[in-house]
């Protein structure tokens, strides 16, 4: 027992691995407008399967998934939750942050061709954007799709660079979109594999702004060089992340015969990247990777950054989970230093899980064709406010193909809490975590994934629990892709996802359809004068929830009370921080000593660069503030610490009171494109109007937790 207890505290603590870093860059990018993209294909596209490249070798991955499936018992599914107590209890969440049955729910895009889809979704403040194998379309959120473009489109001004062959030969795949709501951009990011000259990129498109219509940069970045030393080898399976500083790539990476050699890690600086003026990206090469116990790290996965975004130079966050059977440790990655000239990794072993190995395949109703759910990589990864939440297939002895969600704490580097859907056959999670999920919440229900088991226990054809229910069998191939996607909405805060289901067969093979849905988030009230009624409701109660305020009174919030500047100051701060940041000692205005109780936050306001005050030596802490200052604030708030003030704007007026004269006019002006508030009218904004405590609310949660 004491040797057990020594090995996990070994096994624990943090060791700067071993690892290989290189800087590279590129040149080749290109804008791209896809409303005014070509309707058809620029040239022969590729159909069939997508590669499938497995991190062991093929026949041990084969023999490892080859048990006989499990049958759920009767009753239906159940959760099945942990809290390292050793006990085994049902899910402790004080409140459900989400509704159980979506309000919007609708077709997503049809197959293509290419198979499997690997539905994603990225959501932002005006519509959201799908993404499958092929192509991306966009949709209104009443669910209408406007527009479809393929990715040869897309990438049509690069293509000499990644087809020189023609597009006969090459294939853009693998592809994952999110919506960047720290800096309000959509990202998408892909791989190119030329099938002759055998050279693949990352393929990396970022939007100008949070709209599909505002115009795209697309860059081209080799796959194969480590830094710029050549490999021979090809990409494969990239993801990202992100925080406030960098944007991370991951890929696995191969040889000729298909044989894992290692995974990668690339780092970009978003000051770079979502800078229009940037020319060459550069980046930095991490590689070949270990785990503690010595086999190769893959399928690394960085995180996601939800809210609380906090000061520059916090680490970046990676984990991978572990492609040995019967394993019962994830790896965590802190990034150093990211965007210095020299990063470094830090490795910390997260043991003592349910032991894990590769999901089953997944039997479906009335076909002896079985799905395959693929391995145990971690499928997604959300940091908020230093709380990791990951979601990943997993096979066990008594639940041999299902979905395992971890809450691993940051600052004790432990995982506090395991939850697992029980009695079904289940995988590919749609997840992200909403601001309604708080502190107190374990995983964000409804746990919304891949299934073929109905909630009375009976086997199904293969659906989306909880959103759309399998049509028909699927036997086209067993492998049914790699992930759903999941993601909040920047506006109003719930939980959009998409996945994939079995359509009606127009032949023997079946056909793949997609499907989006929205869970509105759902709030314990907070005070007793914001009642549910109230347009207000959740955002003042998620205010509550993250410790942002506590209300005027003990039971009341005062939402028709005018906000102080110092009251902001406070909002602000404990938005983007927390409640334990760093702050100058020495005053900065004469009207807010150090007694203050505003004084921390103030000072913090000012150290950001959010304010200069309301002359040279005061801060007028007192005076309510207007919502031309509230604009200032909010957008410095978010965009000052990559982009100062000099960030890209809408040049056509949304309100008939703001003019293009005003100095602040592209506050308010990207105020709105954000999506952060709509005006006081249609076309008005009002900006002398002081800003109310239920406006506020409104402000900051859309702003820096949504």
């Amino acid at each position: 027992m004491l040797f057990r207890s020594l090995l996990a505290l070994l096994l624990l603590a943090a060791s700067a691995a071993a690892q290989s870093r290189a800087v590279g860059f590129s040149s080749h990018w290109a804008h791209f407008d896809p409303l005014k993209a070509p309707r058809r294909p620029v040239g022969p596209s590729y159909e069939g399967l997508v590669p499938f490249r497995t991190s062991i070798p093929l026949d041990e991955y084969m023999k490892r998934k080859s048990s006989i499936p499990f049958q759920p018992l009767p009753g239906g599914p159940t959760l099945q939750t942990r809290d390292f107590t050793g006990r085994r209890t049902p899910d402790p969440a004080p409140r459900l942050p989400l509704l159980l049955a979506p309000t919007s729910s609708f077709e997503g895009v049809q197959q293509t061709n290419l198979v499997p889809p690997d539905p994603d979704i990225a959501v932002g403040p005006e519509e959201i954007l799908m993404s499958v194998h092929s192509a991306v379309a966009r949709f209104t959120k009443d669910g209408s799709q406007t527009n479809f473009t393929t990715y040869q489109e897309w990438f049509s001004a690069l293509l000499p660079v990644v087809c020189p062959y023609g597009t006969q030969y090459c294939l853009f795949y693998d592809p994952s979109i999110r919506y960047d709501p720290l800096h309000g951009r959509f990202l998408i990011v892909c791989q190119s594999n030329d099938f002759i000259g055998g050279r693949t990129f990352f393929m990396i498109s970022v939007s100008n702004g949070p709209t599909y219509a505002g115009g795209w940069r697309n860059w081209a970045l080799p796959g194969e060089p480590n830094g710029t030393t050549p490999t021979n080898l090809v990409l494969d399976f990239p993801q990202f992340g992100y925080d406030n500083e960098a944007v991370y790539l991951s890929g696995n990476m191969f040889d000729l015969f298909n044989i894992l050699k290692y995974a990668k890690l690339r780092i970009l600086k978003k000051s770079e990247l979502y800078n229009p003026a940037t020319q060459t990206l550069t980046y930095q090469d991490f590689w070949d990777l270990k785990n503690a116990d010595g086999t190769t790290a893959t399928s690394l996965r960085p995180v996601c950054v939800r809210g609380r975004a906090g000061a520059p130079g916090a680490p970046g966050i990676m984990l991978n989970a572990s492609d040995t059977a019967n394993a019962d440790y994830l790896t965590l990655w802190r990034i150093l230093n990211p965007t210095s000239a020299a990063p470094t990794l830090e490795r910390t072993t997260l043991p003592g899980l349910w032991r894990y190995t590769y999901p089953q395949f997944a039997p479906q109703l009335n076909s002896p064709a079985r799905i395959d759910p693929g391995d145990t990589r971690i499928q997604k990864a959300i940091l908020r406010n230093g709380v990791v939440f990951t979601a990943r297939g997993t096979g066990y002895a008594e639940d041999p193909t299902t979905v395992t969600y971890d809450r691993i704490d940051l600052a004790s580097n432990t995982v506090t809490l395991q939850t697992r859907i029980s009695n079904g056959h289940f995988f590919f999670p749609a997840f992200d975590v909403p601001a309604s999920n708080g502190p107190g919440n374990a995983v964000p229900a409804p746990l919304i994934a891949g299934t073929t088991t109905g909630e009375n226990g009976q086997l199904a054809y293969p659906g989306i629990r909880f959103v759309k229910a399998g049509e028909d069998i699927y036997a086209r191939t067993s492998r049914w892709g790699d992930f759903f996607g999941g993601s909040v909405d920047p506006v109003n805060g719930g939980l959009w996802v998409s996945g994939e289901y079995a359509k009606t067969r127009a032949d023997s093979a079946g056909r793949w359809g997609t499907w989006i849905a929205l869970f509105p988030w759902d709030t314990a009230q907070a005070f007793a004068d914001v009642p549910p009624s109230s347009p207000f409701f959740h955002f003042v109660n998620v205010m509550k929830l993250w410790s942002i305020t506590a209300g005027c009174s003990a039971s009341e919030y005062c939402p028709a009370a005018p906000v102080t500047r110092g009251q902001m100051a406070v909002f602000l701060i404990r938005a983007i921080f927390g409640e334990g940041f760093s702050y100058p000692q020495a005053p900065y205005f004469s009207d807010v000593p150090a007694t203050h109780p505003f004084f921390a936050d103030v000072q913090k306001l000012r150290e950001q660069g959010i304010t200069a005050g309301c002359s040279a030596t005061e801060y007028c802490v007192d005076r309510p503030i207007t919502r031309w200052e509230m604009s200032v604030f909010v957008v410095r708030g978010k965009l000052k610490s990559l982009h100062g003030d000099d960030f890209q704007f809408p040049q056509t007026a949304y309100f008939t009171d703001v003019p293009a004269s005003d100095p602040r006019f592209k506050f308010v002006q990207k105020l709105r494109e954000l999506g952060i508030t709509a005006g006081c009218s249609a076309s008005a904004y009002c900006p002398a109007d002081p800003v109310t405590r239920e406006q506020m609310a409104v402000f900051i949660v859309r702003a820096f937790l949504n």
